[in-house]
C-alpha cells in the first residue's frame, strides 16, 4: 500500500505536469499521454488488457485539444492506488462511481490521477479521470468503465 505522503507527492507530480495541456495541441496532449502498447497489460488485468487497448484506438485517434477552458490555469489533483477503487472511500469518492464497477480489471498496485482544470480560487472546472503513473512516465486512460464495460 502507498502511503499518504508518496500519493500526495504523485498528485503534485501530476498537478505539474498537466497545467502545459491545458491549451496543448492534439499531438502535443498524444505525445505527452497516450499509452504504449505494453501500458495496456501493465493497467489492466487480465482480457481486460486487449479490450481496453481495442477501446482506446478510437480515442487516441482523435485525442482531444486543450484540457482547459479559459482563465483556468490551476490543476486540482487525487490521486489513489487502484485498490482503493474497490470500495467507496474518502480516496474513491474523488473518482467517478464508475471505476467501482471496473476496479476488479484494474491491476491494483498502479497509482490513478483524477484531475481538474480550475480558475484559481475555484473548486469547479473541466474534470478528467483515468491518469495513470507508470514507471515515471504518465499515461492517459479515461473513463475506463466505457471501453471495459460495467461488469466485473
Amino acid at each position: 500500500m502507498i502511503e499518504l505522503g508518496e500519493l500526495n507527492r504523485i498528485k503534485r507530480e501530476a498537478s505539474a505536469f498537466l497545467l502545459p495541456l491545458g491549451s496543448a495541441t492534439p499531438e502535443a496532449i498524444a505525445a505527452a499521454l497516450a499509452p504504449r502498447d505494453s501500458d495496456y497489460a501493465a493497467v489492466f488485468a487480465g482480457a481486460a488488457a486487449a479490450q481496453a487497448r481495442k477501446g482506446y484506438e478510437a480515442f487516441w485517434k482523435t485525442p482531444p485539444r486543450g484540457l482547459a477552458k479559459p482563465g483556468q490555469t490551476e490543476v486540482v489533483a487525487f490521486a489513489l492506488q487502484a485498490d482503493a477503487l474497490t470500495t467507496d472511500n474518502e480516496f474513491s469518492r474523488e473518482f467517478p462511481g464508475g471505476y467501482r464497477k471496473i476496479a476488479a480489471r484494474l491491476n491494483p498496485d498502479n497509482v490513478w490521477v483524477s484531475f481538474k482544470f480550475v480558475v484559481p480560487g475555484q473548486t469547479t472546472g473541466m474534470a478528467y479521470d483515468g491518469l495513470v503513473l507508470l514507471a515515471g512516465r504518465w499515461a492517459w486512460f479515461p473513463k475506463p468503465w466505457r471501453v471495459l464495460g460495467d461488469t466485473n
